[in-house]
């Protein structure tokens, strides 16, 4: 069963209960975003990272982030959501390439295994596949 557990302009985040996996779908109106909404926005995240701790892994749906997440703000999320994270992250990246690249530099020092898509239902299969972890 999936429940919307928190959605904005910028950012849609949902519990698979059935899979055990986090969802998060960011909008185009990342394009808008100041520092202190994409801190909330995260800070919103991390609770429901916080409430399920999920055991599948995350699937980050940033094909419309348009966010540049800079490398203080990707420290400040790499100590937040550490102990939080599942062992593995799907993320269908951006096609814009600063948003993607500072995506990447974000996860890069967290404890994930992190592979990258172009679509999501390859990063759903990968996710489900437990034996593949690399």
């Amino acid at each position: 069963m999936i429940e919307l557990e928190h959605k904005s302009e910028f950012l849609e985040v949902s519990y698979d209960s059935a899979n055990s996996w986090i969802v998060n779908k960011w909008t185009a109106n990342t394009r808008y975003l100041t520092i202190d909404q994409y801190k909330q926005e995260t800070l919103a995240l991390l609770k429901v990272f916080v409430d399920h701790q999920p055991l599948a892994g995350i699937l980050s749906l940033t094909q419309d982030f348009h966010f540049v997440v800079d490398p203080e703000m990707q420290e400040w999320m790499t100590k937040i959501f550490e102990g939080y994270l599942p062992s593995k992250s799907a993320i269908v990246v951006a096609s814009e390439f600063v948003s993607k690249l500072s995506i990447e530099q974000t996860v890069q020092d967290m404890d994930v295994i992190v592979r990258y898509f172009d679509n999501e239902p390859e990063a759903k299969e990968w996710l489900l596949d437990k034996t593949k972890v690399s």
